[in-house]
Formats: structure tokens, sequence, C-alpha cells
């Protein structure tokens, strides 16, 4: 260990007299290869974050029961305080509630980060008793190589399916305490604008509960992660990364056209949707007969925080340039802040 040590820093040294600048290609791949190399498990990776779980004590804790829902809806993302700022609340009411039968026959879990509580209030108003768990992933820079043709997964991807996974465990508590199951577990954000009906308009009552909702399902891609209507039965396989991959070294394709495209860089992690693809796949789910494209235009409506432009225009900043960027949130109808 100490000769590793002295050859790290020796190395580093020689890195900065041949001006290797920090953080580029080259830094990362010459750090990368003195890595051990290590096929790390999933509860072995747990032990290189920080993870903080914590329960916020509503009005009503445990919330009570509600035997009429045949939904549940893990709301489960970040930056909360866009609902308020741009104005998310009525086209949520309109475009989601309308279509699966009211608050009266919807459960919500919140699952916020560490900075999101008291940003909810709109759908804390709507469900005052709701289920509020704050997860907390502080991630560290890998601390191994995976073997070859295995890439690891991505660090926030981990941390997103720890805490999907905390709000699964969350429902099942709620189903066992109240000897009540949920038909149907629906995965939202707090920060996408659903600015057309649901399920193009379909009703709950219209929909398959044998098929998976979700907004997309692409070649060389995988199934789109920020949204999915999941039947009971099938909720395992989307909601329990560690259950389907047992280790975090995923390899670089497995035999269906599904699947992502190796990374260039050996030590970048594989997209989420590829990895959800995956997880599906190992799970015994045929993705082309059991997927169902709900309708991609609103779900890839996520509200930005754009900048204005000299004409008053709302401009999408240039690193979410592209067909999957979202929506600027300065040009939702009703938004408190405007060009």
């Amino acid at each position: 260990m100490a000769a590793m040590i002295f050859f790290y820093i020796e190395f580093h040294s020689i890195e900065k007299m041949l001006g290797i600048p920090p953080g580029s290609r080259l830094d990362e791949f010459i750090h990368w290869r003195l890595l051990p190399e290590k096929d790390l498990t999933a509860n072995e990776f747990a032990k290189v974050l920080n993870i903080q779980t914590k329960h916020i004590e509503g009005p009503a804790f445990p919330p009570p029961c509600n035997k009429k829902a045949s939904v549940a809806v893990c709301m489960l993302g970040t930056r909360w305080e866009m609902r308020e700022q741009y104005n998310l609340a009525p086209f949520y009411k309109k475009n989601v509630l309308a279509y699966l039968g009211g608050t009266a026959n919807v459960d919500m879990f919140f699952n916020y980060g560490s900075s999101d509580p008291d940003h909810e209030n709109d759908l804390g108003e709507m469900w005052p008793y709701a289920d509020r768990i704050v997860n907390n992933v502080s991630f560290t820079k890998y601390r191994f190589r995976c073997p070859p043709k295995k890439r690891p997964l991505e660090r926030s991807g981990y941390g997103l399916a720890l805490r999907m996974e905390s709000c699964l465990r969350r429902i099942q508590e709620q189903e066992e305490r109240c000897g009540h199951r949920y038909q149907w577990i629906m995965r939202d954000r707090p920060d996408v604008y659903h600015n057309e009906p649901l399920f193009r308009g379909k009703y709950l009552q219209d929909l398959d509960p044998t098929k998976i909702y979700a907004p997309c399902l692409w070649k060389k891609w995988g199934v789109c992660d920020l949204f999915a209507m999941v039947p009971r039965w099938h909720a395992q396989a989307y909601y329990n990364l560690t259950a389907t991959m047992p280790t975090l070294c995923i390899p670089n394709r497995l035999t269906t056209e599904y699947t992502c495209e190796p990374d260039e860089l050996p030590w970048e992690g594989l997209f989420p949707e590829c990895v959800l693809s995956m997880q599906l796949i190992k799970a015994g789910i045929d993705l082309v007969d059991t997927v169902r494209i709900a309708g991609e235009s609103y779900l890839y409506n996520i509200v930005r925080n754009c900048t204005c432009d000299d004409n008053g225009v709302a401009v999408m900043p240039p690193k979410y340039f592209g067909p999957r960027a979202g929506h600027c949130g300065q040009n939702v109808p009703g938004a408190s802040v405007h060009c």
C-alpha cells in the first residue's frame, strides 16, 4: 500500500512536469489506471457513500389508510421550488389527476433531496398527509475500476436508484400496515410540466394492467426513466435496481437492441435509461411486449431556469440544447417569473 501511495505521488509529480492539465482526459485515464480492479457489489459500494434517510413527520404519521386509492405516486426528484415558481399545479390537476380518478384515488409519497422540503406547497395542499422522506446521498469518486468489458454504474444514477428503492419500501410498508395493495405505482418528478393530458387522454381504467407505460423505448438507448406508470406486480423489477444488478460493474452491452452503446471513456457510467432497460430484461420482462409509450411530448417538458435574450425571449442554456432539453419555465402560463 505504501509503495502504491509513493508511486501515485511520484506519478502526480511527473504529470505536473509534463504539463498534463488536472481533470483532462489523459489525467482521468492515468488516475483510473492506478485504481485497483474490482467488481464491487452494491453493499460494498454503499459503504463508500454517505447515505442518510430521514422521515419527516407531517400532519399525521403514519399517514392515514386510504383503501380507495389504486395508485401510489412516488414523487421523486429535485428542484421542487420550481413547482410554485412556474405555476405547475393547475396543469397537474388538469392533465394528471383528472385521468387518475382525482386525489381520492391517489396516495402521494414525497422523496426529497436535502434542500427540497417546504417547497411542495401545491402537492402538500392536495395531500396534506402524504408520506415524506428525505434521502441524502453524498458521492465520492470511484475508488476502483471495473474488469474489462464492464463499466461502473453512474454514481448519480446509483443515488437515484437508492431513492427509488426507499420510495418503494415506504409504499410496501403502507400497504402492509393498511392491508391494502395498490394496483399501480407511478414514478413522477416534481419539475415536470404536464402540459398535455396523461397517456394521450386515456383514463386509468383504459390502461392494460399488464403493461408498463413509459415515455419512450428507443433502440440503442433504452426505456426513458423520467416517468412511468408501473403495474404493482412489475414494481420490484422497475424500482429495485440492486435486486437485479448485484454488482456496480455493468456489462458494456447485453444481447438486445434496446441497450446503450459502450461509453467512449471506461470510467464513465452507463446512461440511466440503459440501466433501466437492463434491469427490466434481467427481471424477465420483454421490453417490446411490455413497455407501452405513454406520450413523449409532455414528458420532455422538464422545466428549466432559462435566460432571457435582448428581445425578452426565454432561451434554453447552452448545456441543455437538444431535442429533449425541456421547457423554459418562464414560458409556462401563469409563471411568476417572466422575461
